[in-house]
């Protein structure tokens, strides 16, 4: 699963606003850019997004072991 397909799931499985999604792009963006490893990047997204919209550990831990969140496109 890409960036793009990420935000597609968050898009389609949460209500959130226009600025809400720019700041999960940019949320995805950060981490890709500055975590060094998958568990690295595992974590800052769960600190970064765990409580923000609802998306709880359980389901980015599903997301992120069926895609290794490789958020990069």
């Amino acid at each position: 699963m890409n960036k793009s397909e990420f935000l597609l799931y968050i898009e389609e499985n949460f209500n959130i606003t226009g600025e809400s999604y720019r700041l999960i792009s940019n949320i995805l963006d950060f981490v890709s850019n500055n975590a060094t490893n998958e568990n690295e990047q595992y974590n800052m997204l769960c600190n970064l997004l765990d409580g923000t919209i609802g998306l709880s550990d359980m389901e980015l831990r599903k997301v992120y072991l069926l895609s290794l969140i490789h958020i990069s496109e």
